[in-house]
This record gives structure tokens, C-alpha cells and sequence, in this order.
């Protein structure tokens, strides 16, 4: 493995290798989450010094924080400001709302309420990336030198999809779902079975309990367990033991904490007691192969086959409704205008060019890496520990080339193989010519970021393309540029001032701004973008796109009084485009029914409202 990255035997003799033993690795890992931590801020500093978030999920996150904090039962999720007096059950854990609401309950002696909220929003996701950086830094350390513990850490600045989960503000839980992969990557690589699968198993139910859609990661993880067992029958399946007991009592824990027994239905999108049926079954099985392993491979394959056949007899005879997804139920007009046009949980080719050269080609050269090691590896545990990378590093790669936002684990799970890869051939390419040199610097850069070509070929042939994929504003309905929410000139804060200074009310909007309206204001609004409301869903995207009377209908039916529209984001434009005669068209225009009137609520947001009249 050394000759490799330094060059192999016919390379010029190196004074040094990507396998050095690592002696700084912690200040290594420390810096570069200074650097990256700074960076963000900087580029990201107009949108934090107006508290301005760029996805809906971070909005709602902290009002689910501030309802907690004001006395909401701590097992009780629901959001009662949304699709009021009902509100909407909100599927999401109390573990993500544990480090923010515990961060501003101990700021806000000292910087009053705002004061700790603002900093809680941009400190947490901070903490959350080093948090993965540490767990990337301590991967690499154990087999490679500083110069890869650093690049690795500094992969993730690399990777849109990755850092795109760890930026200021950005609350919500997917950047803890990638530190508990890594995490259970770590457990992988763990010297002892029980220790390693223990962190495998609790590390994925919690990433479970905070978002159902790790099934197919937990399923790889647990698959590679099994794996293990198979091919070293001394071992009695110790790893898949340990593994699964971790998932089944973390899950059941976990629970117990932070459902109790508020909610004990049958969910497709959360963890629920089937599931747990579901883990606990799993986990007997693998006690049983532990405890009586079958001599032959045949009967330790039955076995398996035991264990996955009646776990599925469990999840789908108890929810057959399960077996489409949790989205299966969606009503037709709320799946085809909001769920298939939301990119990030479609497959790769549904994101732009330059996310999905990321996408593809990021885990690729990490997936290449990792087979170098497992070919060079000088010892037999050790080709085995790389070729379990190596198929996790697929599997999570199919994953995310079918669920964009999924991929931010896969490029994760390559940092570190990349890393020694490229710093290899970086450290040989110091002995070559200057040409051959620059022109071998410039294949690196493609490679640390393989979306950067294709925005630069895209730049070259159609300037207007490369400002589209790279979310700039496109010009769209009535003359208005619109782009993604965090370019948008709404300020919500504005209007929530504004919005403040009248009685409280039911507002229709648009779903992707009824977060920033409810977290900035004390209304109320019909629907945001979060499938467990569908009803309301439904209605806003049916009125929206309706005839102005059959609109006034649904409109009336939810007691709302104002309506709100931010013009200039991609929501607005794509009802006014697919229903040209509809009533978002007509707002667009300036064209307002008789029943709507127009009142400048908050002037200087930028968002529209009309008040209804009858």
C-alpha cells in the first residue's frame, strides 16, 4: 500500500507517503473545520445577518424548538400552526431538537431569546460538521499521514452535497444523518466485534429515529455483518450480533424517550412499534445463528434467509401499505406538483448538471481508491476491512444515484480513500515536468470537484444554462426572474414585523414560504411542503391553480383571510405556467379577482398579499 501512493516501483524514490503515520491529526481536523466553518460564514453572512434560511425544513425546525421550549409536551410533534386548530403530526424526532434547543436554553441568560436563537442556528451546524469532519479525521488517521487526514476533513468542502447540509442555519436533520453513517462507518472499522458492531447497531438506530429513509444504508450495514460471519464461520456471526442487538434495543430506547406512547400507530415514514417488532426479530436471529451456528454454509445461508423472510412477513403483513414507500399515499395533484419536483429526493438526473456530476463521479474516484487499498492491502484482516469498504462505498452509491440528497453519504464514505488516492498521485507528480505537472494538477482539481468542469464547459456554450444549474434567476411568469429561495428578494422578516402588528389570522400560501412566514410572524397558515398535511397541501395547489371561483371555494373552506405570495421563487411560477388561467397566473399578472384586494401589509418585503373580502 505504501509503493502504491508513493508511486510504485517505477517512480522516482519518494521522501514521502500518503502511509506515514499520522502525528497531528486533531490539529489537522481543527483547522480545517476552522477554515471550511469561516468560509461559510463569510459567503453565507448577508443570509445569517437577516436570519434568513434557505430551505423551509430549517424554518419549521426551530419553530418546532420554540414550541417545545414554551411548554409543548415533548412527546407531542405536532405543528398546531399549520392546517389549524388540528395542526399537522409532524413525523420528525426530538433528537435533532435536543443540541438546539439545549444550546439556546444555555445562551439565553445572556443573549435574551433572539440573541440565543441566532447564534444556536448558525453554531449548531457548525458543531454538526465537525462532528463529521472528527469522524473522517479519525478514519484516516489510523492509516494514513496528516496531509490525508486534512484533505479528507476538507473533502467535504468539496462535495455541493455534502456541504449543503452543514452550512449555517441549516438546522434540520440530514447533517446528522451523515455523522451517524459515519459513525456506523467507524463501527465498520472497529478492531473488536462487539465494540464495532455495538456502534454500528446504535448508530443506525438513531439515525432511523431520525429519518426512516436509512433502511436501505441499515440493510448494507447489516448485510456486510452478515457477510463477515459468512466467511469466517470461527467468528459465529459475532458482528451481525452485536449489530443488530445495538439496533434493536438503541431503536427501542430511542422510542420509548422520545414517543412514548403518544403516537403508537403504524407509520411508513417513522420508526413505530412495527419496527421495532421488526428489529427485535432480526436480532433473535442473529443470537440464534451466534448461539447454535449452523456448520455448513447452506444452513447458515437458511438461516439468513430465515431472518430476512420473516422480516419482511412482519413490516408488510402488519403494513402492507408500506411496501410503496412512505410517500405511497400521497394524493395525485400533491405528488406531481410538489413531491416529483422536489430534485433532492429524485434520482440524479432530475438535479442539475454540475450536482450530478458530483453526484455520479464524487463516490467513483473514492469507490477506486478503496479498491487500490483492498488490492495492496499487505495482510489478509486488512484486504478484508477495505473490500467491506468497498461494497458499503457501492452500495451507498446506488443509493444516492437514486435519491440525490442520499449521495451525501456515499461521497462521505469515499473522503478517505479519495483523499489517499489523490495525494498519492499529487505526491508524484512533484518528480515530473512542469507541463506534464500542471496538466496533471488540473485532472486533481476535476477530480476534488467534479461538478466544476461542467460548469465551466456550460459557461462556455450557454452562459444563460451554466446561471440556471448553478441557481441563479431565470426569467419566468409575467416578466419576474425567479430562482431558488435563498437568491429570492422576500425578506420575511419584513413582513413579520408587519404581520405582527395585526391580530393573528389563517394566511393561504405557497408551501415552500409558510415556514418563513409562521417562524418570522404569530399566524397561521393552511399548508407547507410536508406530506403528513396533505390535505392542505392539496388545497393550496388545487386553489392556486384553480379558476378564480372554484379558488375563492377552497379558499373560504380554510378560513383564510389573507393570501401571500412571494413572486420571485420557482413555487408561484410553476402553478402560473402549468395553469395559465388559474388564480396564481392571475396574481402574477396583477389581476385580481373582485373577491381579493390588494394590501401593501409590509412594505420592502417584496411579498404580495391580498386580503379576502367575503
Amino acid at each position: 500500500m505504501a509503493t502504491l501512493y508513493a508511486g510504485g516501483e517505477t517512480a522516482q524514490p519518494q521522501t514521502v507517503s500518503v502511509t506515514d503515520p499520522a502525528k497531528g491529526a486533531r490539529l489537522r481536523v481543527i483547522v480545517a473545520w476552522a477554515l471550511l466553518a469561516a468560509t461559510m460564514i463569510l459567503v453565507n453572512f448577508k443570509l445569517i445577518a437577516t436570519l434568513r434560511f434557505t430551505d423551509p425544513d430549517d424554518a419549521l425546525r426551530l419553530l418546532q424548538v420554540r414550541d417545545l421550549l414554551a411548554g409543548q409536551s415533548w412527546f407531542d410533534v405536532h405543528q398546531y400552526r399549520i392546517a389549524a386548530p388540528e395542526g399537522v403530526p409532524m413525523h420528525w424526532s426530538r433528537l435533532v431538537d435536543i443540541p438546539i434547543a439545549g444550546m439556546i436554553l444555555l445562551l439565553r441568560p445572556l443573549l435574551g431569546t433572539a440573541g440565543a436563537e441566532f447564534v444556536t442556528v448558525v453554531a449548531v451546524p457548525l458543531f454538526t460538521l465537525l462532528c463529521g469532519m472528527a469522524l473522517i479525521g479519525r478514519l484516516a488517521a489510523r492509516w494514513f499521514n496528516d496531509e490525508v487526514v486534512a484533505m479528507s476533513c476538507l473533502m467535504i468542502g468539496l462535495s455541493p452535497p455534502v456541504l449543503c447540509q452543514f452550512t449555517p442555519m441549516r438546522i434540520d436533520h440530514h447533517g446528522w444523518q451523515i455523522v451517524l453513517a459515519l459513525a456506523a462507518l467507524s463501527g465498520l472499522h472497529a478492531k473488536t466485534a462487539l465494540r464495532g458492531g455495538a456502534v454500528i447497531g446504535v448508530s443506525l438506530a438513531a439515525l432511523l429515529a431520525i429519518s426512516i429513509e436509512g433502511l436501505p444504508l441499515t440493510a448494507l450495514f447489516l448485510g456486510l455483518c452478515a457477510l463477515r460471519g459468512l466467511r469466517t464461520p470461527a467468528s459465529r456471526f459475532d458482528w451481525l450480533h452485536a449489530a443488530t442487538l445495538g439496533l434493536a434495543l438503541g431503536s427501542a430506547v430511542i422510542f420509548l424517550a422520545t414517543r412514548g406512547n403518544f403516537d403508537l400507530s403504524t407509520h411508513c415514514d417513522a420508526i413505530s412499534p412495527v419496527h421495532l417488532a421488526l428489529f427485535a426479530w432480526v436480532a433473535a436471529g442473529a443470537a440464534a445463528l451466534r448461539f447454535a451456528t449452523p456448520r455448513t454454509l447452506v444452513g447458515q445461508l437458511a438461516g439468513l434467509g430465515v431472518m430476512g423472510l420473516g422480516a419482511a412477513a412482519i413490516l408488510f403483513g402488519v403494513a402492507p401499505e408500506c411496501r410503496g414507500g412512505a410517500f405511497v399515499m400521497l394524493d395525485p395533484l400533491v405528488k406531481r406538483y410538489w413531491y416529483d419536483s422536489v430534485a433532492e429526493g429524485m434520482p440524479f438526473w432530475h438535479t442539475s448538471a454540475p450536482m450530478a456530476a458530483a453526484i455520479v463521479a464524487g463516490p467513483l474516484v473514492g469507490l477506486y481508491g478503496v479498491f487500490r487499498l483492498w488490492r495492496e492491502a499487505k495482510d489478509a484482516p486488512t484486504r478484508m476491512l477495505w473490500l467491506d469498504h468497498m461494497l458499503l462505498l457501492a452500495g451507498a452509491w446506488l443509493i444516492g444515484v437514486m435519491v440525490a440528497r442520499a449521495s451525501a453519504t456515499a461521497l462521505v464514505f469515499a473522503a478517505v480513500p479519495a483523499a489517499a488516492l489523490i495525494l498519492g498521485w499529487v505526491y508524484r507528480l512533484r518528480s515530473v515536468a512542469i507541463l506534464p505537472r500542471l496538466g496533471g494538477y488540473a485532472m486533481v482539481v476535476s477530480l476534488l470537484a467534479p461538478g466544476l468542469p461542467v460548469v465551466l464547459v456550460m459557461g462556455a456554450l450557454n452562459p444563460a444554462s451554466a446561471n440556471s444549474a448553478s441557481g441563479g434567476a431565470v426569467e419566468s411568469v409575467a416578466g419576474i426572474k425567479v430562482g431558488a429561495m435563498g437568491i429570492s428578494k422576500c425578506r420575511y422578516d419584513v413582513a413579520g414585523a408587519a404581520l405582527n402588528k395585526l391580530p393573528a389570522t389563517d394566511i393561504f400560501a405557497p408551501l415552500d414560504i409558510g415556514p418563513d412566514l409562521i417562524v418570522k410572524s404569530h399566524d397561521r397558515v393552511v399548508a407547507t411542503g410536508h406530506h403528513r398535511g396533505a390535505s392542505g397541501m392539496h388545497d393550496v395547489i388545487a386553489a392556486f391553480m384553480a379558476p378564480a371561483e372554484e379558488a375563492h371555494a377552497l379558499i373560504r373552506k380554510r378560513h383564510a383571510t389573507l393570501i401571500a405570495v412571494c413572486p420571485d421563487i420557482y413555487e408561484p411560477a410553476v402553478y402560473a405556467t402549468r395553469a395559465p388561467n388559474g388564480l396564481m397566473a392571475q396574481l402574477l399578472h396583477g389581476k385580481a379577482p373582485e373577491w381579493l384586494q390588494p394590501v401593501d401589509i409590509a412594505p420592502g418585503s417584496n411579498i404580495r398579499f391580498w386580503r379576502v373580502l367575503n
